[in-house]
């Protein structure tokens, strides 16, 4: 994961820093320090990150290959990402407006923030275990190439399931005689028919798939991002100083 990636506003927050000490001498200097201490701190997490990222040597395996334990701790980081892009959003619905410029005042608060926010992610990767690039490999091989691969062929696994348990259910109401047999009957049916795997899938990782498709449909289709959104932080330029 590069610094460009998460470290966001960094150089706009050290620019106005500077302005400000330049323009105000040493008197904003207490305000600069608060601009400079989550920086200091979100550079420190970078570099232990990326050492930790490094040391795992992760690599893409020659043929798509995955395993229950990593599809266990991919759903979970998954969903950890998700939790914390809803974070991300509310930290941008308290800063600026669009179109509209942070006050310099916010602008510590904001950091601490996005400090925060940065750190709790890099947290969720080492807690799953998972590089930045596996999640985005594995991403990409369960919810594009494998479930997008299905859907392209009009299939849809959990939607049958779903469908077999409201049989159940319905069978179940009913006494014993032909038409609960028959609804069971359906209901077996839905269940026994298999997708083929889609192109460039192994049997082995398609069948791993299957049996937990319920769970990988309870999350959106959608990307979750393994790098932090980027967040508007422009401060406003500070005005120049007066004569009284």
């Amino acid at each position: 994961m590069k610094a460009r990636g998460c470290l966001i506003a960094i150089g706009v927050v050290l620019a106005v820093v500077g302005a400000v000490v330049a323009l105000f001498g040493p008197g904003a200097l207490r305000r600069a320090r608060s601009m400079y201490a989550p920086i200091s701190r979100m550079k420190a997490e970078q570099t232990e990150f990326e050492a930790w990222v490094r040391q795992k040597g992760w690599s893409e395996p020659a043929a798509p290959a995955l395993s229950a334990e990593e599809l266990d701790a991919f759903l979970a980081l998954r969903s950890d990402l998700r939790r914390l892009e809803g974070k991300g959003d509310e930290l941008r619905r308290r800063g600026a407006a669009r179109g509209e410029r942070a006050r310099l005042r916010d602008v510590p608060t904001l950091m601490e923030g996005v400090g925060g926010l940065l750190g709790e992610r890099f947290a969720a990767f080492r807690k799953h275990d998972i590089a930045p690039a596996e999640y985005d490999y594995l991403e990409n091989l369960v919810y594009v190439t494998w479930l997008g691969g299905i859907a392209a062929e009009g299939d849809d696994p959990a939607a049958r399931e779903r469908a077999a348990l409201e049989i159940d259910q319905a069978a179940a109401r009913e006494g014993a005689g032909p038409v609960r047999t028959r609804l069971q009957q359906v209901a077996g049916g839905l269940r026994s028919h298999s997708p083929a795997a889609p192109p460039g899938i192994p049997e082995e990782v398609h069948r791993l798939l299957l049996l937990r498709v319920a769970e990988i449909e309870a999350q959106p289709r959608g990307h979750v991002a393994s790098r932090l959104p980027r967040m508007r932080a422009e401060p406003e330029t500070p005005a120049p100083a007066t004569s009284p």
